[in-house]
C-alpha cells in the first residue's frame, strides 16, 4: 500500500476516534436513579430560570414594544412551562424559588467539560412544598434560555463558552435550552442532570409557536427522565 494512502487512512481513523472521544454527553444519571417520576412530581426554579436572548428580534416579530418584551415573554414562558408540566404530571406541586434561595449555587459535572450551575439543597435538608408536604422528587430547573439558532455548547461547554458568535439578522430556528436536575428530596442527592436543546423552525414567529416550543421542551425533559433511569 502506498505511503500516502496509509497516511490518509490513518488520519481518517484518528479523526473518527477523536470525534468519538470528544463528543459531549448532555445527561448524567446517579446509580441510585431507579424510577422516573410518573404522575406525581414537584418542580422549582421556574420563577428565576427564564432567560430571554435577542429580545429585540422577538419584539419586532411579536409586535410588542422593546421595553415590554422581556417581561412579557418571561411571564408567558413561566405560565406555559407550568401548564405543560401540569399536563405531564397531574399532581404537580410548584415550589416557590424562595425554597432554594438560601442554598449556595453549586456546579455539577455532566461530562468531562460540561457543567451546570444551580442552587441545590444541602445534605440533611428536606424541601417542603407550600402545603408543608415533603415531595420525594423535585425537578429543579436551573436555566431555561429562549433565543434563536442557539447551541448549548455556547453556554455549558467550558472549552467553548468564551467563543463569541456574530448575531444574525435572520434566524432559521427559535431555540430553548434548559438545564435541570431531578433531586432526591429524601436522600438529598442529584438523581439525574441534563441540558436539553430544542430547535423549532421559525414560520411566522407567533405566540403559538412559542407555546409549541415550550411543549416540546417538556416532552424532551420527560423523555430524558425516562431514558436516564439506571436499569
Amino acid at each position: 500500500m502506498k505511503k500516502w494512502l496509509q497516511c490518509l487512512i490513518g488520519s481518517m481513523a484518528f479523526c473518527i476516534l477523536w470525534g468519538c472521544g470528544t463528543q459531549s454527553h448532555w445527561t448524567r444519571s446517579h446509580q441510585g436513579y431507579k424510577q422516573a417520576p410518573y404522575g406525581e412530581l414537584a418542580v422549582t426554579g421556574i420563577d428565576n430560570a427564564i432567560v430571554i436572548t435577542r429580545s429585540s428580534w422577538f419584539a419586532k416579530r411579536l409586535e410588542i414594544g422593546k421595553d415590554s418584551i422581556h417581561a412579557y415573554l418571561t411571564a408567558f414562558c413561566k405560565k406555559n412551562l407550568t401548564d405543560e408540566l401540569h399536563k405531564a404530571y397531574p399532581t404537580l406541586s410548584v415550589i416557590p424559588d424562595t425554597a432554594l434561595s438560601r442554598f449556595a449555587e453549586e456546579s455539577q459535572k455532566v461530562d468531562e467539560r460540561i457543567y451546570i450551575k444551580g442552587r441545590i439543597p444541602e445534605q440533611g435538608v428536606e424541601v417542603k412544598d407550600g402545603a408543608g408536604n415533603i415531595p420525594s422528587q423535585i425537578l429543579i430547573i436551573h436555566e431555561f434560555i429562549i433565543g434563536t439558532d442557539q447551541k448549548r455548547e455556547s453556554y455549558f461547554d467550558y472549552a467553548l463558552i468564551h467563543n463569541e458568535s456574530a448575531e444574525k439578522a435572520t434566524s432559521k430556528n427559535v431555540t430553548a435550552i434548559v438545564s435541570y436536575t431531578l433531586w432526591d428530596n429524601l436522600k438529598q442527592r442529584a438523581l439525574f442532570n441534563a441540558i436539553d436543546e430544542i430547535q423549532q423552525p421559525v414560520i411566522k414567529m407567533s405566540t403559538e409557536e412559542m407555546k409549541a416550543l415550550i411543549a416540546k421542551s417538556v416532552q424532551q425533559i420527560r423523555k430524558n427522565l425516562y431514558e436516564g433511569v439506571v436499569r
